[in-house]
């Protein structure tokens, strides 16, 4: 069960910040894992208009979850910029981030990388290709080979300078990337489970002509019990491989 804590109530570099930017878009299995490392989670909902907190080094990590805004709408989405620059403290400090999805965009941005609508939506469960480096790191190289794994974007950016790409699919070269050693995006969703795809679906129902309708909302759910769990299967070790030092300090 997550367990939300008030930002400060306790030793906050015990905590890791979720940035939520959606109801349907939670940390899902990401959360289940930190009490045995000795950590807590702490929950900032933006998208209601919660406060993103401007110092990373407040935090032992942070978690950048998705959600329907694009970065570049900071004017509808204030809270974006707040992430951006949240980011980019974490990137100076060294502390540890996953930007998943949009938070994967927030994390290119704040890195200097230009983020942009893409050509085509990207929605379903679809495979990506490891690069070599990928396939060695100690986060990515932990997923199935070729993995098939849950997407629902259309943005996408250009890969951050000095950044490693990690994996790419057949409509989007830049899937996933490493910034120096304690910093990873991912164009995809590791984190969701059966039932957290019936609320994408249901939350993203404007886009239903972009996933075909009910027909590709079925196939969503059943290729989601087919491969959720393989890929849920190596989260919480790639969990334990971004936030080993802190679990063991």
């Amino acid at each position: 069960m997550r367990r939300e804590v008030a930002i400060g109530a306790e030793d906050s570099t015990r905590t890791v910040l979720v940035v939520q930017q959606a109801e349907a878009e939670g940390p899902g299995l990401l959360a289940a894992p930190l009490p045995a490392m000795g950590l807590t989670l702490s929950t900032v909902r933006a998208w209601r208009g919660e406060r993103v907190p401007a110092a990373a080094q407040d935090f032992a990590a942070i978690v950048l979850m998705g959600g329907p805004m694009g970065v570049y709408e900071t004017a509808r989405h204030p809270h974006l910029a707040d992430a951006i620059l949240l980011a980019g403290d974490a990137l100076r400090r060294g502390v540890p981030v996953l930007g998943v999805c949009l938070g994967s965009q927030i994390l290119a941005a704040a890195a200097g990388a230009r983020v942009f609508p893409g050509p085509v939506k990207e929605i379903g469960w679809h495979p990506v290709r490891l690069s070599a480096e990928g396939r060695a790191d100690p986060l990515l190289g932990l997923l199935p080979a070729d993995p098939v794994v849950f997407h629902w974007h259309g943005d996408t950016f250009d890969l951050p300078a000095g950044a490693t790409l990690l994996a790419s699919s057949g409509r989007y070269a830049h899937q996933a990337f490493r910034i120096g050693t304690r910093a990873y995006g991912l164009q995809f969703h590791v984190e969701v489970t059966p039932e957290m795809v019936d609320r994408f679906i249901a939350a993203g129902a404007s886009e239903a002509a972009d996933f075909g309708g009910e027909e590709g909302a079925a196939r969503m759910r059943a290729e989601a019990r087919l491969f959720a769990p393989a890929i849920g299967a190596a989260v919480p070790a790639m969990l334990r491989a971004l936030l080993r030092p802190l679990a063991a300090s």
